[in-house]
């Protein structure tokens, strides 16, 4: 039995967006099926949503292939409608459902649907292209999946034939006409005065179910115009200064020697739930036994979801409190300060150290505009058949050689190291297969990998002359991906270690339940080198007066973490009664959320 196709061309038009409707929606299905531990309560009403937000996304993407097929035109015209008509259809659907089956993989990485500025980063970089592959070579059936949906919607539009309309009749320019509007007013999702934005998910939903809700091409798409924050005004100047002010004056402690040393261990995907002398599962037996002697911090807070975005906070204190990275956006031009540039005053030398191909991820840029002196990457590593092929130089490698750069530097100085083979696509070397421990997810055996690196590290780091003269600071740029259910909470998809370790010093104990942040990083250093100077921070000293929120971003959310209180999740358009604690912390993170958005557009970060 053949089938019998449409010969009118709004039935053939609602066929073809009727198919690429139902693809949509499977990709959901899939991606639901995939990452269910994340998902929980997911329902038929949120899929009803995530349907509606798949319509407007169609009507956003086919709006100009859903013209050509409608707008009436002379016989002439219609011999290259079909044409027309597929040059601007093919590629309409290859994004679409590009975007949609990467992230079914992707998401568990980042807990976020794509956006616009990942995706720059992908285009914009070699390394990240090569590890595309990798990608694409462990998750093989979603290619066929992605292969399947196109050509199936393929085979079909090349089975249509685009009819000519009566482009002197006023029925068809009536018809035209009222499509045209009801399409417009799907695109904007609706009669309201702004179009519906990635935001408006969390009106339907709660946000913990807000990206099964969205699409990873209505994410982009979203994302793409973004030119930046919007500048906030809550609070006039004098009584936004007196709840915080992001200019703040160092307060030494004079726990430590003048002039001490600083190497700050920055550990790739590092979350609390593989690590911690605490956590029965942890996979770090090593570097717990070192936090053990460290002002260690079990509640950690990232405030990033990518490397990219830890850089600036843990350097700069500038988080990412926005749709992109701060290296990747218009501010990464702005005046600021890291703390290789503070220190530089002081008399440090600084290096950054980072074992990726050279200008990956724009670290070598970054570092450079935060003051470091000096980059070593992949470029300066001298044995370039270490290169494990899809990353950079393992850590067994690479850590061990820092030490010898490290030596030649002026004292004092400050180095940070950031480590790479906790990264997918998680290769372990050879000599160390039999020796790693593996858990229920694949970077487990990655980081167990990465703790032996870091041992060998530490027993040549405790023979240098400078050891014990240095504060060593520890922390993770972002949690890794899991599987485990009990893990896949809001809060644990931030939480991390940090912790700071002086060899002949015994730092303060950390009060029970005290909590901190990447951005309180750089301020809590100064501190403790006695260092007396202002600088700008989003965050604040553990010695500070300041009690600040710790904050997360999160789908054009703010999300306050506390380990005594429950999650609270923000933004200036929702409509909720508040009790008189919670006004408390959103007054205090509407003070600092004015400051950062109008500190970054008037390209005021610094004192």
């Amino acid at each position: 039995m053949r089938l019998r196709l449409p010969k009118n061309n709004y039935s053939q038009l609602f066929l073809e967006l009727g198919l690429v409707w139902l693809f949509l929606f499977l990709c959901r299905v899939i991606f639901l099926v995939k990452n269910q531990i994340f998902f929980p309560d997911f329902g038929i009403y949120e899929y009803m949503v995530g349907s509606w937000f798949d319509l407007i996304t169609i009507a956003l993407f086919f709006f100009p292939y859903i013209l050509l097929c409608t707008v009436p035109v002379s016989e002439i015209f219609n011999k290259y409608r079909q044409v027309i008509a597929s040059i601007v259809y093919i590629p309409s659907v290859v994004i679409v459902f590009f975007f949609n089956t990467w992230d079914i993989a992707y998401f568990s990485f980042t807990r976020k649907r794509i956006s616009y500025d990942y995706f720059k980063f992908i285009v914009s970089e070699n390394e990240a292209s090569m590890l595309v592959g990798d990608f694409i070579a462990e998750f093989w059936w979603l290619v066929i999946i992605f292969l399947f949906m196109v050509s199936s919607l393929f085979v079909l539009h090349f089975k249509l034939k685009k009819l000519e309309n009566n482009f002197k009749s006023w029925q068809p320019w009536l018809k035209f006409l009222t499509a045209v509007c009801v399409f417009v007013v799907l695109g904007r999702g609706g009669f309201q005065l702004r179009p519906v934005g990635v935001l408006e998910a969390t009106n339907y939903c709660s946000l913990e179910n807000a990206p099964a809700v969205l699409n990873s091409a209505f994410t982009v798409l979203k994302t793409y115009t973004n030119e930046g924050v919007e500048g906030k005004r809550y609070f006039s100047k004098s009584e936004l200064n007196s709840i915080f002010n992001p200019i703040q004056q160092s307060n030494p402690q004079n726990l430590l020697p003048d002039n001490t040393n600083v190497v700050f261990v920055l550990f790739e995907s590092f979350g609390s739930m593989y690590v911690g002398p605490n956590n029965k599962e942890s996979f770090t037996p090593f570097l717990d036994s070192v936090l053990t002697k460290s002002m260690y911090f079990e509640y950690g807070v990232s405030n990033s979801r990518t490397s990219m975005d830890a850089l600036p906070a843990v350097v700069s204190s500038i988080p990412s409190w926005m749709n992109e990275s701060f290296i990747l956006s218009s501010y990464s031009m702005n005046q600021f300060e890291g703390l290789p540039s503070i220190l530089k005053r002081q008399g440090y030398s600084s290096a950054f150290f980072h074992s990726s191909t050279n200008g990956s991820m724009r670290f070598d840029a970054f570092s450079a505009a935060a003051g470091f002196d000096q980059y070593f990457g992949r470029s300066e590593y001298p044995v370039k058949n270490h290169y494990d092929g899809s990353w950079g130089i393992p850590d067994h490698y690479f850590l061990p050689w820092s030490i010898d750069k490290i030596n030649k530097m002026k004292k004092p100085f400050f180095s940070m190291i950031f480590t790479i083979s906790s990264h997918h696509p998680y290769d372990i070397p050879k000599d160390y297969i039999n020796k790693v421990k593996k858990g229920p997810d694949a970077i487990c055996k990655s980081i167990s990998y990465a703790d032996f690196a870091f041992n060998e590290f530490w027993e040549k780091v405790q023979k240098q002359d400078w050891y014990e003269n240095t504060l060593f600071v520890f922390c993770a740029d972002h949690v890794g991906p899991t599987s485990r259910s009990n893990r896949s909470s809001l809060e644990w998809s931030f939480k991390i270690p940090i912790a700071y370790f002086h060899p002949r010093v015994e730092l303060p104990c950390v009060q029970e339940r005290r909590a901190t942040q990447q951005i309180d990083i750089m301020p809590t250093i100064l501190d403790l080198l006695n260092i007396k100077t202002s600088y700008f921070s989003m965050g604040a000293s553990y010695f500070s007066k300041y009690r600040l929120p710790k904050i997360v971003y999160n789908q054009e959310n703010l999300i306050v973490l506390n380990p005594e209180k429950k999650t609270l999740i923000w933004n200036d358009q929702m409509r909720k009664k508040w009790n008189s604690s919670e006004l408390q912390t959103i007054r205090k993170l509407k003070a600092i959320h004015q400051h950062y958005t109008q500190s970054l557009i008037k390209n005021k970060m610094k004192p």
